[in-house]
């Protein structure tokens, strides 16, 4: 089944379809995520690093939230990253700065970007595993380890050139 986290919709669809399988689900991995990206929007208007990193996998979710408790026990891991440490969604007043989640094109910064859905997604496991825990649905957050060399850093040369020197201390995918 196909589910593109940069769209709504499709994520809606994707619920929807399987639903309408009828099976249980007993774990939910929400491990996808976008570095490094230059400054986009989806069609649903939002900064596409946030949608993907951090909203795609809240809506789902969300939208699958009846079937983990009819599964329980079940279990929602969700894939942050040590980079939250990095961040932080207050304004200096100490409030949630919404605007930081979804900026536009001239305050974005791609590392800022993802380490701000990576702290997003420590926060919402937090407050799921509060609300689901007692109907047997649980919740943990995750960094999947140091500096993994994958292909997430693409597109920004600087990011490549970094992962490039760490690599020898790195985990590896390959063999």
């Amino acid at each position: 089944m196909i589910c593109d986290l940069a769209s709504f919709r499709s994520i809606r669809e994707f619920a929807e379809s399987f639903k309408a399988k009828k099976l249980p689900l007993h774990i939910l991995v929400c491990n996808a995520a976008v570095c490094s990206q230059p400054w986009s929007l989806t069609e649903d208007g939002l900064e596409s690093t946030f949608q993907i990193c951090h909203l795609g996998h809240f809506l789902l979710v969300q939208c699958l939230q009846d079937v983990l408790r009819r599964s329980a026990p079940a279990r929602v891991l969700v894939v942050s990253s040590e980079s939250h440490r990095f961040t932080d969604l207050l304004d200096s007043c100490g409030k949630v700065d919404v605007a930081l989640l979804s900026p536009p094109k001239k305050e974005y910064w791609s590392m800022l970007a993802y380490n701000r859905a990576k702290l997003c997604n420590i926060l919402f496991s937090n407050e799921l595993h509060r609300r689901l825990s007692p109907h047997g649905v649980t919740s943990n957050a995750l960094h999947p380890g140091n500096m993994m060399y994958t292909s997430i850093h693409k597109s920004w040369w600087l990011m490549t050139f970094l992962f490039t020197l760490a690599r020898p201390f790195t985990k590896s995918m390959h063999v």
